[in-house]
């Protein structure tokens, strides 16, 4: 008969699955949760797998949910943008710019086009062009902050 996993019946289940999935040290959760190293060993070898098969899943029927609410997110960004940069508050609007940018990054990753370790090209992009002429506008009251970035944007090299 085979064995009962521990993993599996220990009360934080949930947190030791994620501490694999993340990747840290066998020993740290096992010191952290005191269950074993081989343990924990077996149990993701044996049973995550399994689990984030399940779990990707589910995370496809939530994707469409959660790029709807990062475009929204996006929506209400660029409007303070606007707004910022309609009333002349540069330090608002640079804040927004900022945020816009993890937005793309972030709506990347979830549309699966930015992965860990793979390139992804950017500046050919056409958000990154409206991205460039809204930070290069911001900086109209910063002369020489604006040369600077036109200067540094200019040593951006484009490879399709």
């Amino acid at each position: 008969m085979p064995r009962t996993c521990t993993i599996c019946m220990h009360s934080d289940r949930s947190e030791i699955d994620a501490a694999l999935v993340a990747g840290e040290a066998f020993r740290n959760i096992a010191e952290r949760t005191g269950t074993s190293a081989t343990a924990l060993v077996r149990h993701k070898g044996d049973h995550i797998p399994a689990r984030l098969a399940k779990a990707e899943a589910a995370e496809a029927t939530q994707a469409d949910d959660l790029l709807g609410q990062l475009l929204a997110l996006n929506r209400e960004t660029m409007t303070i943008l606007h707004e910022a940069r309609g009333s002349g508050d540069n330090e608002l609007a640079l804040r927004a710019i900022a945020r816009a940018e993890r937005q793309v990054e972030l709506q990347a990753k979830l549309l699966g086009e930015l992965r860990e370790g793979t390139t992804v090209n950017v500046l050919i992009s056409p958000q990154w062009h409206e991205l460039r002429a809204v930070i290069v506008n911001a900086l109209v009251s910063f002369p020489e902050a604006k040369r600077d970035v036109i200067e540094a944007l200019g040593k951006l090299h484009v490879s399709a």
